[in-house]
């Protein structure tokens, strides 16, 4: 359940181009809070998923609603907006994930001050 609450969350939230950031304000959530659910680290209660659905202005027993009952939603969905991307990002999919650099990686590839 977990997960199914956190792929229909972001496809929601993505497809209203909204950031975690503008969800969290309009639910009243931090938007870290939104990360952990997304990413399946903390779980919602009913009352979390109510704020979210209200907010992205959809039923609640959307963002729970398993992925194989949704399934016909998502390939009407994708196919309304192919043809709102670019011809290439079309063909190639979703943009691939930026690689982040951890802190500590950061720290031993900066140069240390010489003497």
């Amino acid at each position: 359940m977990r997960e199914t609450l956190a792929r229909n969350l972001r496809k929601y939230r993505r497809a209203q181009r909204l950031s975690q950031e503008e969800l969290g304000h309009r639910a009243e959530l931090d938007r870290t809070y939104i990360s952990s659910i997304e990413r399946c680290v903390y779980s919602a209660t009913v009352d979390v998923v109510g704020r979210l659905a209200d907010a992205l202005g959809i039923p609640a027993l959307e963002l729970l609603r398993p992925a194989s009952e949704t399934a016909e939603a998502k390939l009407s969905s994708t196919a309304s907006t192919e043809g709102t991307r670019p011809k290439a990002q079309a063909e190639k999919g979703a943009k691939p994930a930026r690689k982040r650099e951890r802190p500590a990686q950061r720290a031993t590839a900066r140069k240390k001050p010489g003497p």
